[in-house]
């Protein structure tokens, strides 16, 4: 409190120009008294500041000043603070006695261009460049640690009932109560020796532009979410708009240090606890102090009217706002449990789109093999291909991140993130495929190669397996007979016989019908996950060809690894498509496809038509896309993805129940047929299978024409004990 309490540093000019010269060897300066709370600082011949610190200031507390300063010049060299002139001794700290006999420290620093923003106009964009200066401020104090950080200060709102209990205001004593645990929460938050005073005081600006950052005086260990609040507080006293302003410091802040929800959830009430702060310690120095009352007193008025309307929301309002700006606010609470399956039906096509299971699970996280409900209850994954490389990689959600914080726009501009990754998919690819096209899905992957198909051959029919899937828009939907309802058949598709049974070479009519596409998923997974012969899908090459058609390999739930090493289904046959679609796994959750084809495909298009899609081939999508094929490349996932899978099905074909029957896969992916137990038919004793499992807490599918084939296709990061796990839920659900 003696900080605080004693008068600041008393120097004549005389005094002033003497100390200079003795000193730092300076005649005659030129000398411009600066406002300072406690300390003297003076202009001196236009390029320094002299900063004399009060009497009761520290020694040590000055050393750290002077060497946080040295510590944010090599951390950050573009970040612009003040540097230390060394004294004609080669010191940067002098002593000096001011005009009443007491001992001061003092140093002169640099001179920064530009004026200090407070009292200046504010807008948006300047606002956020004030946050973005506090953030870089912040984290280039990491790492830097001195014993003099633990001092206790004023400006410390860890300490505002005790400043509040001197000050005489405590009239705002209910105000002091409610952000007592918000304060008592930042013990447990990112901390460490933080400016603590980026305030539009300290920020320098000329010409719209930040300058410099001042005045390292009441630097102090503390969360870095408390020095923000200093920050955000001197803003938010300023601006038009108190949410605006909020806003601009919150997105210019993110761009170098992303907050955390517990950090965002804090910060409206540790604004509230600087404001309070702010009026103490001017109400605790104005009366001591009348020479400095302007200075001490400048924030009154705009604290309190801030205060009044921040104090207005409760905290679980203002936190909620706060998240909203911040981009934390957690979604997957967003609806009350009991409401949220009506209000899904009402607001989202009801029967239009169905749910899986009897009864709807709510997930709100997934990491790794594992996906948890909002009761806790965690699932083992058996079904999601999305996360081939697991739920919520951090690989690949840090890579979209970053990228999204960075530039995310369309694909008619050239970067590097989008043809190397086309290049890295072509690598994987047979040689003759040599050009790839970007889409957001699956699907508009399928459509696009309906595009080329149709333009190249001059065909306009295609030909599917009886049961296919190939994606959900209106002519992909007329490709999926599998979705066709009872009576629906297209006039322009045909239908071959998949390779079940006796069927080894495949056979389809286009007896009336200019094919242009022969397609098939390269392990007929909406077939029931059949295990296809090398001389079937080469039967389909051939005889595509032979009707003028071009051969698709769709790959969106048997590629990307999922069959081993060579990463595509279709090239364990030893064949090459004319067209390689891919989708779901491409981003790991990040939504991005794929066609792979041949150049000559592409430039018959291109003779009557350009392709474009607006979120296709985003630098995001490309970030994704590298981390999916970097973890899977580094890994070892899809080597792995054969033995597990293996292991898998040995496990499967153990169990030797009477509704289990053929267990089929390639790589990690299994297909178990399910037979009728007694009068039941295979299709309703599979349904109960597959409910049975979720109360078990496992997750899978169902598939297969009959939709009595059990569909295991989990992300490739399952291991063996993954497999025993599902085996043995199974077995205790057909036991029981």
């Amino acid at each position: 409190m003696s900080l605080f309490t004693e008068p600041a540093p008393a120097f004549g000019s005389e005094s002033l120009r003497a100390a200079l010269g003795d000193q730092w060897r300076l005649t005659d300066p030129v000398l411009k008294p600066l406002d300072s709370e406690r300390d003297r600082n003076v202009l001196v011949d236009g390029r320094f500041v002299l900063k004399i610190s009060n009497p009761a200031e520290r020694a040590d507390v000055v050393d750290m000043e002077v060497r946080a300063l040295e510590h944010v010049h090599t951390a950050d060299p573009g970040l612009p603070v003040p540097e230390s002139v060394a004294t004609r001794t080669g010191e940067v700290v002098a002593h000096l006695t001011d005009d009443t006999g007491r001992g001061c420290l003092a140093r002169l620093i640099t001179l920064l261009p530009g004026a200090p923003l407070e009292g200046k106009p504010l807008d948006d964009g300047l606002a956020a460049e004030v946050g973005a200066v506090a953030a870089r401020v912040s984290l280039a104090l990491q790492g830097f640690f001195h014993p003099a950080a633990g001092r206790t200060l004023l400006w410390d709102v860890r300490h505002l009932a005790a400043v509040v209990a001197g000050s005489g205001i405590g009239h705002f004593g209910e105000l002091v109560a409610r952000v007592a645990p918000a304060l008592a929460a930042t013990a447990t938050l990112p901390s460490g020796v933080q400016h603590a005073d980026v305030t539009l005081t300290n920020v320098l600006a000329e010409a719209g532009a930040i300058t410099g950052v001042i005045d390292f005086g009441d630097m102090h260990h503390t969360a870095a979410v408390t020095d923000l609040a200093a920050t955000l507080t001197s803003v938010v006293r300023r601006s038009d708009d108190l949410w605006r302003g909020t806003e601009a410091v919150l997105r210019g802040y993110q761009r170098h240090r992303a907050l955390s929800p517990d950090e965002v959830g804090v910060l409206g009430e540790l604004v509230i606890a600087r404001l309070l702060t702010t009026l103490a310690v001017s109400a605790t120095r104005r009366d001591a102090h009348r020479d400095n009352e302007r200075y001490i007193t400048q924030y009154d008025d705009t604290s309190e009217r801030v205060l009044a309307q921040l104090s207005a929301f409760s905290p679980h309002e203002l936190g909620d706002r706060l998240a909203r700006l911040a981009g934390t606010r957690d979604l997957a609470t967003a609806v009350p449990e009991r409401e949220l399956p009506a209000r899904r039906a009402a607001a989202m096509g009801g029967g239009l789109s169905p749910l899986f299971y009897r009864r709807p699970l709510e997930l709100v996280r997934g990491e790794g093999t594992w996906l948890y409900a909002r009761d806790g209850r965690r699932y083992l994954d058996a079904y999601n291909n999305v996360a081939v490389v697991g739920h919520a990689h951090p690989a690949v959600t840090r890579a979209a991140g970053r990228q999204l914080g960075e530039l995310n726009t369309h694909s008619r501009y050239l970067h590097g993130g989008i043809v190397s990754l086309a290049e890295r998919i072509l690598a994987t690819m047979p040689p003759e495929l040599d050009t790839c096209l970007f889409t957001t899905s699956g699907t508009e992957a399928n459509e696009l190669a309906w595009r080329l198909a149709t333009e190249y051959t001059g065909g306009d029919a295609a030909i599917i397996a009886e049961h296919a899937y190939h994606g959900s828009s209106k002519w992909m939907a007329d490709l999926s007979s599998n979705e066709w309802p009872p009576g629906h058949r297209p006039p322009h598709v045909g239908t071959f016989a998949a390779p079940r049974d006796s069927v080894t070479t495949p056979t389809f009519s286009a007896e009336g019908l200019r094919p242009a596409l022969v397609l098939a998923d390269s392990q007929f997974t909406s077939e029931g996950i059949l295990d296809v012969p090398a001389g079937f899908l080469a039967g389909l090459v051939e005889s595509a060809h032979a009707a003028g058609a071009l051969y698709l390999a769709d790959e969106v739930q048997s590629g990307y690894g999922r069959s081993g090493p060579q990463l595509w289904r279709f090239g364990l046959a030893g064949i090459t498509p004319d067209l390689v679609t891919l989708g779901k796994p491409m981003g790991a959750g990040y939504p991005i496809g794929a066609v792979v084809t041949r150049r000559e495909i592409a430039d018959v298009l291109a003779g009557r038509y350009e392709y474009f899609s607006t979120f296709a081939a985003t630098p995001a999508a490309a970030a994704a896309g590298h981390a999916v094929l970097d973890v899977l490349e580094l890994t070892g996932l899809p080597t792995r993805a054969v033995e597990v899978g293996a292991h898998l099905r040995r496990g499967l074909r153990a169990l030797d129940s009477p509704v289990l029957g053929e267990v089929r896969g390639t790589g990690l992916l299994a297909g178990i047929d399910v037979l009728p137990a007694g009068d039941v038919p295979s299709r309703e004793v599979a349904r109960s299978l597959l409910e049975a499992l979720v109360e078990r807490g496992v997750l899978a599918g169902l598939t297969g024409p009959g939709g009595d084939v059990l569909k295991v296709r989990p992300p490739l990061v399952w291991e063996t004990g993954h497999a025993d796990e599902f085996v043995a839920r199974l077995g205790e659900v057909v036991r029981a």
